[in-house]
């Protein structure tokens, strides 16, 4: 299967480029930058466990090449990366990971053609974990994407556009011991944009997502949903997005009984507020939101979200990056669930970490890494103090034009 989408994948990536390649050759720029990144981490608790756990050390040999090309109508973007990963201590582990993610836009006179995609190999400890906040196996995973669109400018102030997304998860022979089943999803949406003023403008969006788990039961859940939102620029500088709507849910599963079905439905709602200066920008964000995961069910997540950034001097830069989040399964019938698997979860994550880049291609990043999770109706909590060094070389950038 993995070869057949593949195949499928780069000859709708392919048929992007041949689009634009004709017309826009003219007069195009391509980009390769490489660079070499080692790192060096050490966690107190890696899976967040409730009880005592060895201090675990991971180190980092992660090679990259970032390529890049425009020309007058068409843009392309990739970055190739790759990573060694050694964990000793608790969990003692080589992993391979893999990171080819592709974008590309042709724009026409009217018409903006789009597509993203690509392949992330990671472990869920660094995937669903940050999205989720319940994933808890120490489990590699091929997460394939593909996502199309189209926007069309039906008039200088309301536009249309119609996108698809298709995801497929597989995780690593033998996950389903730990509660880890493959998964695709495949979403369909329709939005209608309107700006009202300069500062002013309002979206519409009707969607349609299958999530389906043939290993679990057959499990497809199926949502409906309308969306509202709108964007409001208090300045140049400060800006208010916020969109929110129903998603009807049906879940359905085989049992040795019959077709089970359960049926419910989610208020999903995001509001984000974004502020920049010179020199610092930050933003915070709260809203509740649905993702699929890899237990094999829905999950909602309330959350809220902080980042900052700080520049220093022009070479010294501070960030941080925080969340809270409770997480929640969406079906309500234990055969859904899991029963007691799926108690709620509080998920807390903060990383404040430092960029100095001491040469013109060296850099280091220094941070610090507190995670904390808790379970509905247990008493003790699971954290996690976590520190990393990465050192980075990135020389010359190379660049053709013509």
């Amino acid at each position: 299967m993995a070869p057949r989408r593949a195949i499928v994948w780069w000859m709708t990536v392919g048929s992007l480029l041949m689009m634009g390649g004709q017309r826009t050759a003219s007069a195009a720029e391509w980009l390769i930058e490489p660079s070499m990144s080692v790192r060096g981490e050490y966690h107190s608790n890696l899976l967040l466990a409730l009880e005592p756990q060895l201090s675990t050390y991971a180190y980092w040999i992660s090679p990259a090449v970032r390529l890049a090309g425009s020309t007058e109508t068409l843009q392309v973007g990739s970055k190739l990366a790759f990573d060694y990963v050694e964990y000793q201590g608790e969990r003692d582990a080589k992993i391979y990971n893999l990171h080819f993610p592709l974008s590309v836009q042709y724009r026409q006179n009217r018409s903006i053609w789009g597509f993203t995609g690509g392949l992330n190999r990671d472990n869920t400890l660094r995937s669903e974990l940050l999205e989720t906040g319940v994933v808890l196996a120490f489990a590699q995973r091929n997460f394939w994407s593909a996502a199309p669109s189209w926007t069309y400018s039906v008039t200088e102030r309301l536009s249309a556009q119609t996108s698809y997304q298709y995801n497929k998860a597989d995780y690593e022979k033998g996950s389903e011991r730990l509660f880890l089943f493959d998964y695709e999803v495949h979403s369909a949406s329709e939005t209608l944009s309107y700006t009202v003023t300069d500062k002013d403008s309002i979206q519409v969006t009707g969607l349609f997502t299958r999530f389906a788990l043939p290993a679990r039961g057959n499990l497809v859940a199926d949502t409906y949903g309308v969306q509202m939102g709108g964007t409001h620029m208090f300045s140049e500088d400060l800006t208010l997005s916020a969109s929110g709507g129903p998603r009807f849910i049906t879940n359905r599963i085989d049992t040795r009984i019959g077709t089970l079905e359960d049926t419910t439905t989610v208020w999903v709602f995001n509001a984000r507020l974004a502020k920049k200066w010179e020199r610092a920008n930050w933003s915070v964000e709260i809203g509740r939101d649905i993702f699929p995961s890899g237990f094999g069910l829905l999950i909602q997540k309330d959350h809220l979200l902080a980042r900052a950034s700080y520049e220093v001097t022009d070479h010294l830069t501070f960030s941080l990056n925080g969340q809270a989040s409770i997480i929640n399964p969406v079906a309500t019938n234990e055969l859904f669930t899991g029963g007691v698997r799926f108690r709620e979860t509080r998920f807390f994550h903060i990383d404040p970490h430092l960029r100095w880049r001491f040469a013109e291609y060296w850099a280091m990043d220094v941070g610090y890494m507190y995670s904390r999770r808790e379970l509905e109706g247990v008493d003790r909590t699971g954290e996690s103090h976590a520190v990393r060094l990465l050192v980075t070389y990135a020389p010359l950038k190379f660049s053709i034009s013509r």
